[in-house]
């Protein structure tokens, strides 16, 4: 990992005694400027991405829930706060060079961990330069509040899967460094799982995941409203899914996306950040046909639209109840709408009558 070298600051040390023994003067100067940055930098990516759902997607929806948890999580940790913010730095690196959110492989030209953290080692330093010029360089440490957003950046969601010495490095020198990364990687997580309805929808439309274009349900089962008898155990469960072995149907991808709501719901460590998550407001994005005159001549044509809900778990209501026959719809929705109750796939006031 490329070094950034500025003073210490108190997320380099685990303990709260080591956090307030080791603050640094210009950690505020840092973090404000680094925040007035990156609200610029996504106003300047909407306008630059306006036509690409997907990136808008990810700049209206996951980028804003995920800093919204981390300050939820820990209140007080603006470095925390800050290193959710910038995440997925490298998504638009990304999309630019390929059109595609496809990391491939690990580590390679197109993951976005590693082109995030090359862009943001670069332009970090060149905010910071014109918005605090007075930061004395030091060669022996590196900023804890840079270190934290360049290693989430980074190694987000990859633990156990690269990065091993990476990951050696800041356990063994900067516990408070890693335990940030970690505590984004479960934002990350619950954020994905639960604002993914914004996208279904569309990629259902598109039969974006027919295995004709690369992906996993067969061809002939695009027009289905079924859900395969599995996949709904699959969702009952909320342990594990295997999306591109399960999924047969578009229902079946659709269940995919609330399994991963569920999980987090059954699980008492992230449940009620999941929660906070889910009762935020959602847009689902999807086409819509609508009459336009075409070389003097009035069309249908299939246009992107955008229709906002009040929070998740409505949003999953009306893909399901429009995209899946109404048995399959009805019980999908109830065990989701338990797991957000209860933390469990039935009611248990129920179950006990």
């Amino acid at each position: 990992m490329e070094e950034l070298r500025i003073a210490n600051s108190e997320v380099m040390a685990g303990s709260q005694e080591q956090k307030e023994s080791m603050e640094q003067p210009f950690d505020k100067e840092i973090i404000d400027s680094l925040n007035n940055y990156c609200e610029n930098l996504e106003n300047e990516q909407r306008r630059e991405f306006a036509d690409q759902p997907d990136m808008l997607s990810k700049l209206n929806v996951h980028f804003p829930t995920v800093w919204h948890v981390a300050k939820q999580m820990d209140p007080e940790n603006k470095t925390l706060h800050l290193a959710a913010r910038f995440h997925d730095y490298g998504r638009a690196v990304q999309f630019r060079k390929s059109g595609t959110f496809n990391d491939g492989t690990l580590g390679s030209e197109f993951d976005h961990h590693v082109l995030g953290e090359q862009a943001f080692t670069d332009d970090a330093l060149a905010v910071l330069a014109g918005a605090v010029p007075e930061m004395a360089l030091v060669e022996s440490e590196r900023s804890g509040v840079l270190l934290a957003v360049q290693s989430t950046i980074k190694l987000h969601g990859m633990k156990g899967k690269a990065f091993s010495e990476d990951f050696a490095e800041l356990e063994a020198k900067y516990p408070g460094v890693a335990e940030i990364v970690d505590k984004v990687s479960v934002i990350d997580d619950i954020a994905n799982g639960t604002q993914c309805v914004n996208y279904l929808l569309r990629e259902g439309q598109e039969w974006a995941k027919n295995v004709s274009k690369g992906g996993f349900i067969p061809d002939e089962n695009a027009t289905s409203k079924d859900v395969t008898p599995h996949v709904m155990e699959l969702l009952r469960d909320a342990t594990s899914f295997n999306r591109n072995a399960e999924c047969k149907t578009y229902p079946d991808y659709y269940l995919f996306g609330a399994f991963l709501a569920a999980r987090n719901l059954k699980n008492p460590k992230t449940r009620d950040l999941t929660i906070e998550a889910m009762n935020m407001p959602v847009m689902m994005m999807s086409y819509a046909a609508k009459k336009e005159m075409v070389d003097g001549e009035e069309k249908t044509v299939n246009v992107l639209v955008s229709e906002s809900f009040p929070n998740t778990m409505e949003a999953f209501k009306h893909l399901f109840e429009s995209e899946i026959n109404p048995d399959d719809a009805k019980e999908a929705y109830s065990i989701l709408e338990n797991y957000y109750k209860y933390g469990t796939p039935d009611n248990p006031e129920q179950k006990q009558g």
